[in-house]
């Protein structure tokens, strides 16, 4: 009997021995997984290559932080609103715009001219330039051969989005007197703008104040 319980007893200690040798085991394999994912953490290598990645993020951020709109429009083949960074040029301009056109009379601009922020950018066509009063400058960004100082808009050289711009005159007028500039030639006066389709006295009284025939 009492050789039995001693067998007992051993066999019990050396499932406990067992047992706490298991434990011991998964304990150190669990620390060893947490000291090499910290190392991995802090591997100078990787805090290298994750401080580089910011810097290139920030400057990239700040690069389009510093990128400007400019309205590029007149004789290029894609007008729009394009980007630009400093520094960039009148040529440059054109060129993104998907360069000029052949009727375009590009060398009445300043091609080397620096861009300005939210400027427009017009490059004028021949036919304009031949209609275009004496005197007229074509230089410079902010250009725009359809206005003049006063503010009025030459009726000849409007597109239709700088007629949209005018009060009381919609996507129909201003499509209106297109087409009538089209089948007509050029307004000889400002009071053929009656002629066109839509337009009558009351209506031109208020268009005057904003058009002007050369």
């Amino acid at each position: 009997m009492n050789r039995r319980k001693n067998l007992d007893r051993q066999r019990k200690k050396r499932q406990s021995i067992i047992l706490l040798l298991m434990l011991a085991a998964i304990v150190i394999a669990i620390l060893g997984r947490f000291i090499f994912a910290r190392e991995k953490e802090i591997d100078p290598e990787d805090l290298e290559l994750n401080t580089k990645a910011t810097q290139e993020q920030t400057s990239t951020s700040e690069s389009s932080a510093k990128a400007f709109p400019v309205h590029v429009a007149g004789a290029v083949r894609k007008p729009g609103v394009y980007y630009f960074s400093e520094g960039v040029i009148v040529g440059e301009a054109i060129e993104k715009a998907g360069g000029a056109t052949q009727d375009a009379a590009v060398d009445v601009l300043n091609m080397a001219s620096l861009l300005h922020p939210h400027a427009k950018l017009y490059v004028p066509t021949l036919e304009e330039i031949e209609a275009a009063d004496p005197g007229t400058s074509f230089e410079g960004i902010e250009n725009d051969p359809a206005s003049t100082d006063s503010g009025k808009i030459n009726l000849n050289l409007a597109t239709e989005a700088e007629l949209l711009t005018i009060p009381g005159v919609g996507p129909a007028t201003a499509s209106a007197i297109l087409s009538y500039r089209e089948e007509n030639g050029k307004f000889s006066q400002i009071e053929d703008l009656m002629n066109v389709t839509g337009i009558k006295e009351k209506k031109f009284a208020n268009l005057e104040a904003y058009l002007y025939v050369p």
